[in-house]
């Protein structure tokens, strides 16, 4: 017998859909066989019947769902987690769904992760940094009767197909125009914002959106030091656009005022939800371009993330036509995603917990050609830090206020770039020419890239060393050099220094990779005070 369900939201627009053998709520939107969806329709397309066999990776949106029946209750996040879902019981043993976590005294944190949270700025799989709440993750669903069980609905991890580039680039952009098509048809009537960095995926959606008419709704904006080099190029384009463009200067004293401020500290807690670290660099820019516009439920497009889609995060040496060892995909994955914090000396996190729970997560695959782990890697970036981190950033916007969309995290493009061969995937070469052939003048022809790219391949047994020279190195330099200016978060450079290593549980951690290095630990320390 399934126990009592009570759900308590947060947003505004998770509203109440009640239809055939079943109630919940929902919010969002996704088109399903031609249907455009939302919360208004839900109800007349779906009875009980349909939601339990549901294929949901055929529901293509931004959405989260919770249907309730006579038997369980159903929590489905959309394939990117863009809408959090998070669970946990009462004292009366009654399963509690919400849309936020609020930290608050009593809590415990568990210690696993905590130090997933440290070292990567997100936590791994279902759990949160407190004991007794549970999130969705991306791609889920969680039924919830007696006990909780979690199930992938889609798996990244795909056969490749073998066409030719031009053949894919001329899908490629058939996806960009029905895609950005369907998104100008549900921005009609709304102020649009673009972050506007300059790089390639934001200036694809000001070109998209140009093109359709949507000139004259948008605004553009960026941020950083002046003069810094995003800022040129982001300037140059809207202008070329003729687009509206904002720009906001930051520097040390801005970013110290705001990390003390009441503000930081609410948002951290709004933003957070005990998984992901808060999303720092947008943070000034929307406020000011909140009040300085008068937005009023403006929806913001951010650019993420098709470069990792595209296949910009792979490491050279795992495309090699080679069958590899598990050991060797773990590395993989913690080069890339475990470096906010090393552990002092020789010490690596791959016979730590969390990096034993790494490896379970690789063997629930076999055959490890490169095709095969190339997916493997993607996959999980994109079910943990993609997800739960540069997706979740989004919570700024709403926290002020504000609405959002991912024209590049569309399902159409994770289908597409599931069964593209790595050749072409590597370094974004099949995006890049696509764009190319799309917007000659906006885009360079790009060279298919080699292993010119490595700099393990350069450098051979001296990469180590030197990796470790530069990053040292770098650290010293960065608090004067960084564009953003974000090291203001410490008033002088003396505290900056100081804050370059710490122990915890006995243990040594140093290296900081960036800025999110610090906010993590910062936020760790901000959320035992609160629970204490």
């Amino acid at each position: 017998m399934s126990k009592n369900c009570i759900t308590n939201l947060r947003h505004k627009d998770f509203y109440p859909i009640k239809g055939v053998g079943y109630e919940g709520f929902f919010r969002g939107y996704f088109y399903y066989e031609n249907q455009y969806v939302t919360h208004e329709n839900f109800a007349s397309l779906f009875s009980n019947d349909d939601l339990i066999s549901m294929e949901f990776a055929r529901w293509n949106g931004e959405y989260a769902l919770i249907f309730k029946n006579e038997d369980k209750t159903t929590l489905v996040t959309d394939m990117k987690r863009s809408i959090p879902l998070f669970y946990s019981t009462d004292k009366e043993e009654n399963w509690i769904v919400q849309d936020f976590i609020e930290p608050h005294a009593g809590m415990k944190l568990r210690k696993e992760s905590e130090e997933e949270f440290l070292v990567t700025g997100f936590v791994f799989r279902d759990k949160t940094l407190f004991e007794d709440w549970y999130q969705v993750p991306a791609v889920s669903t969680v039924t919830l009767t007696d006990k909780a069980k979690q199930t992938y609905y889609y798996s990244y991890v795909l056969e490749k197909e073998p066409e030719s580039i031009d053949s894919f680039a001329e899908e490629l952009e058939h996806v960009f125009h029905s895609l950005f098509d369907d998104l100008a048809n549900r921005l009609q009537g709304k102020q649009i914002v673009i972050p506007l960095s300059g790089g390639y995926d934001s200036r694809l959606i000001a070109l998209m959106l140009v093109e359709r008419g949507l000139k004259d709704s948008i605004t553009t904006f960026t941020y950083g030091r002046p003069g810094n080099g995003e800022s040129t190029m982001s300037k140059q384009i809207a202008d070329s656009l003729g687009l509206k463009w904002k720009y906001f200067a930051y520097d040390k004293k801005m970013w110290e005022e705001m990390y003390q401020s009441p503000d930081w500290k609410d948002y951290v807690v709004y933003s957070s939800n005990g998984v992901s670290v808060a999303h720092l660099q947008d943070f000034p820019s929307t406020k000011l371009l909140v009040q300085e516009e008068n937005l009023k439920d403006a929806v913001f497009l951010p650019g993420h993330s098709l470069d990792y889609l595209a296949g910009g995060h792979l490491p050279y040496e795992s495309i090699v036509n080679k069958d590899f060892e598990v050991s060797e995909i773990q590395t993989f994955i913690m080069n890339k995603h475990f470096r906010l914090w090393e552990l002092s000396g020789e010490k690596s996190y791959a016979s730590t917990t969390i990096g034993r729970g790494l490896i379970k997560d690789i063997e629930v695959y076999s055959n490890y050609t490169n095709e095969r782990v190339t997916s493997i890697i993607d996959e999980w970036n994109w079910r943990e830090r993609q997800s739960k981190f540069i997706i979740n950033s989004v919570r700024v916007y709403e926290y002020f206020g504000q609405g959002w969309s991912l024209p590049l995290w569309d399902d159409r493009l994770i289908h597409f770039f599931s069964k593209i061969p790595v050749d072409l995937k590597y370094k974004k070469y099949l995006y890049d020419y696509t764009l190319h052939k799309m917007y000659p003048d906006f885009y360079p022809l790009p060279e298919k890239p080699g292993p010119e790219n490595s700099m393990r391949n350069k450098y051979g047994l001296l990469y180590p060393l030197l990796r470790k020279i530069y990053r040292t190195k770098n650290l010293y330099r960065k608090y004067f050099d960084e564009p953003m200016e974000w090291y203001g978060i410490y008033p002088t450079y003396k505290k900056y220094v100081k804050s370059l290593t710490f122990k915890r549980d006995g243990q040594k951690y140093e290296h900081p990779y960036n800025i999110n290095s610090f906010i993590v630990k910062d936020m760790i320390q901000m959320i035992k005070e609160i629970t204490k």
